[in-house]
């Protein structure tokens, strides 16, 4: 068994050459593979005219990876978004919310709201998920209330075994 001498760092100038390089390709994944990093949020009836994108971009760690508790991907997420009405012509409205939720709405998480001509910054961690941008009165609450303007689905959320789904087995359930 190999055993480094008392004080001496073994490998540590090598550990961190690897991990700035593991960094740098992190962080330059998004130019290289912009559509694996790229939601199209594409627009709903409410407010046809509006379109957005929501850039994802691995959020920075000194491990690496950034991951959560569970060992889910942490993402920084940047959101953009042009053509959204005024929130008021969809009703009792006053602002737009973004969201992100898991692929089966088990849990929702409030991103931030939305300006015309800003850009919202913030973080994602679920493996497949949906981005939404809702009408809402004020900030909204713990999950959305007003009618969904924008969604867009992570491209993880696209890799699906459809025979799971009931509409492709027959009816049944499994």
């Amino acid at each position: 068994m190999f055993s480094p001498r008392p004080g001496r760092h073994f490998g540590s100038g090598a550990a961190r050459i690897a991990c700035l390089t593991a960094l740098a390709m992190t962080a330059s994944a998004s130019a290289l593979r912009p559509d694996l990093f790229k939601i199209e949020l594409r627009a709903t009836s409410v407010a046809p005219s509006a379109s957005g994108v929501a850039l994802l971009s691995p959020a920075r760690s000194p491990f690496g990876i950034a991951v959560n508790r569970d060992g889910h991907v942490i993402f920084d997420v940047s959101f953009t978004t042009s053509g959204l009405p005024r929130p008021s012509t969809l009703g009792r409205f006053d602002t737009f919310v973004a969201w992100t939720a898991r692929d089966d709405l088990g849990e929702v998480q409030k991103l931030g709201i939305v300006k015309a001509g800003e850009t919202l910054r913030s973080q994602v961690a679920y493996n497949k998920f949906l981005v939404i941008v809702t009408a809402e009165s004020g900030a909204g609450g713990v999950k959305w209330a007003g009618p969904i303007v924008l969604r867009g689905f992570a491209p993880s959320a696209l890799l699906e075994n459809f025979s799971g789904k009931t509409m492709f087995n027959g009816g049944m359930p499994q």
